[in-house]
């Protein structure tokens, strides 16, 4: 696989990724060039290798050639909305000559924004940003901590894949957990959150994290008792 990593110049570690796949590779240095004084930029060449790509960075937006040999831009952006972690990943095609067919026909892929080459550099930093503002007041759907994963939405959660079966009461303790990992948890907050004014114990907590431990044996990592505080999830990434 072709493929190439910026770090953004002057910008901090929180920038957000951008991956790029266009079959012409100076195309794709033309474009993270432009990008990577602001965010992180990765492209590959190889389409047959952009979902593994985009799988390993998740990025925080895709830009995508319409017409590429061997997997077609459309077709990049169907795997990608079909993946779970990355199916609301914003998605513009930036493509050279593309007949109305072809870019309605992006958009029924699942494509946010489509520009024609060739392009105006602030139209596209313009856009880019106009799709990273609108991702970002949106509450996270997922958790993920080493190979687990947490939809919050249907309120399931996946150890290498396959589906763990928990209590309301453990996935909302697993929830604080991941989203504080490698911080303290304390009980007080375990206890406040999720049984709110219901009259429990410090135990109560302890004899659901148990229970939980036994269910996500095969976490790659462990839940570590902070003694007399609480609880702290160490993942290992």
């Amino acid at each position: 696989m072709n493929m190439f990593t910026a770090n953004p110049r002057g910008a901090d570690l929180a920038a957000k990724k951008i991956v790029i796949v266009d079959d012409y590779e100076e195309s794709c240095k033309l474009l993270a060039e432009i990008l990577s004084s602001t965010y992180e930029c990765s492209y590959t060449s190889d389409s047959t290798s952009a979902v593994k790509l985009i799988n390993e960075k998740r990025p925080d937006l895709i830009l995508l050639d319409y017409k590429m040999p061997g997997v077609m831009g459309v077709d990049v952006c169907r795997m990608v909305r079909e993946t779970e972690s990355t199916k609301n990943t914003p998605i513009i095609f930036v493509s050279g000559a593309a007949t109305i067919d072809e870019r309605i026909k992006a958009f029924e892929t699942g494509a946010d924004d489509f520009i024609s080459k060739p392009f105006h550099v602030k139209e596209l930093i313009l856009r880019i940003k106009a799709r990273l503002s609108e991702k970002e007041p949106e509450m996270a759907s997922e958790l993920v901590a080493a190979n687990l994963r947490m939809n919050l939405l249907s309120r399931q959660v996946f150890v290498d894949g396959e589906e763990v079966n928990l209590t309301p009461k453990q996935f909302d303790i697993l929830k604080l957990l991941v989203a504080g990992k490698n911080n303290l948890v304390t009980r007080d907050k375990c206890l406040s959150e999720i049984w709110g004014d219901t009259e429990v114990t410090s135990r109560n907590v302890d004899s659901q994290i148990n229970y939980l431990k036994r269910k996500i044996a095969k976490f790659n990592g462990r839940i570590v008792a902070v003694p007399s505080l609480g609880y702290r999830l160490e993942a290992q990434e």
